[in-house]
């Protein structure tokens, strides 16, 4: 830790020194794949590299550098680690001090990098103009954490989940579908509308967060389902058809590999939490017909998820938890399996029992994304 934390200093030091030159206390984007958004109409016309691969340099551009709202909100996140890491090893002033500068940056984001007409975070130039360009920006700057639940609402209603916008069929587009910059046809590594591998896989960062499970799992699915309809796992897809972009996009591409294995779990099995066990408990779910889950644990031990045509059995270690049958839901306990809350997390209501050693099953009318304190 002690070896981490100085390392992360040192970093946000390094962009503190070479990418605030504009003196604005937020992260400036020089070239394309500063953001990875490779092919992307955020970048047009920008070179996708610095001078001689120099990260210290941008091309003599009028309109760089930029204030880029990505890159601000990775460091926002890297400061509240910071603040923690240095908690941990008791430096309590340096983790106030990270505190601090990690609210400095995110007011920043808020304040200079958000158009509320839009409901959109941009970059501005170095000419003080916005790139109109309405991107997974938005989901990155979420993903950290960054706005309120308020904003989020808003961005989810006009953006995030607005199925001309962001939520196709198949979501998350990496542009806006209503936006006049989407690329069409969609070419290879296009970072210009098709739904991309690595944003589904970060996209566990923000839903749950903001209290989204429910439309997450139609996104999941629909993910699954692509995926088994074409196994050669490639890097993005059209979020209006779900076929995968082939050609010069090739085959077994890790983020997607990934997206698979981690939404099985997210789906009908048990994800392991800093402090809690996050049962998925879908008895419906074709994927769960006879499946036998077992995770093992960070602590030891393990957790596991037996089916059958009812409901499903939890066990730590052997050791029975719960019972659900019935609907769809999410069974929250603490590492030792006490149980600490349900939540809806199918996009209906479902009738769920919870059955425990020792006392009468309890029976519960689950709304999408209601949470019950057990």
């Amino acid at each position: 830790l002690e070896a981490a934390y100085r390392a992360c200093v040192a970093w946000d030091g390094w962009l503190m020194r070479y990418r605030n030159t504009r003196g604005t206390g937020l992260v400036e984007g020089f070239c394309t794949y500063d953001t990875g958004h490779d092919n992307s109409p955020r970048w047009a016309g920008m070179p996708n590299q610095c001078p001689n691969k120099d990260a210290r340099r941008h091309h003599d551009l009028p309109s760089l550098p930029r204030l880029c709202p990505d890159l601000s909100a990775t460091i926002f996140g890297a400061r509240r680690a910071l603040a923690e890491m240095a908690r941990a090893l008791g430096r309590n002033a340096d983790a106030d001090r990270w505190a601090e500068q990690a609210e400095m940056i995110r007011n920043l984001i808020l304040s200079k990098l958000y158009v509320a007409e839009d409901a959109a975070f941009y970059d501005l130039d170095a000419e003080d103009k916005f790139i109109r360009v309405r991107s997974d920006v938005i989901s990155r700057v979420c993903g950290e954490h960054v706005v309120d639940q308020a904003l989020f609402d808003t961005l989810w209603t006009r953006q995030l989940h607005n199925p001309s916008a962001f939520w196709g069929k198949y979501p998350l587009s990496s542009i806006a579908m209503d936006d006049p910059s989407f690329v069409r046809p969609i070419p290879a590594n296009s970072w210009g509308g098709a739904s991309q591998g690595l944003t589904a896989l970060r996209a566990p960062r923000w839903m749950d967060h903001y209290g989204r499970a429910a439309e997450f799992t139609d996104m999941m699915d629909r993910w699954c389902e692509a995926i088994q309809t074409d196994l050669t796992f490639r890097q993005q897809m059209d979020p209006e058809t779900g076929v995968f972009t082939h050609g010069e996009d090739h085959p077994n591409y890790s983020p997607t590999a990934l997206v698979m294995v981690d939404y099985t779990w997210r789906l009908i099995g048990v994800v392991e939490e800093p402090a809690e066990l996050s049962w998925n408990i879908r008895p419906g779910h074709k994927a769960a017909r006879g499946a036998r889950l077992s995770l093992p644990l960070d602590g030891g031990g393990s957790a596991s998820v037996a089916y059958d045509g009812k409901g499903a059995d939890l066990a730590l270690s052997g050791k029975p938890v719960a019972r659900i049958e019935g609907g769809a839901a999410r069974l929250i306990t603490r590492k030792d399996g006490t149980p600490i809350s349900l939540l809806g997390i199918s996009p209906q209501a479902q009738r769920v029992t919870l059955r425990q050693a020792g006392r009468a099953p309890r029976h519960f009318n689950l709304k999408p994304n209601q949470r019950l304190v057990l």
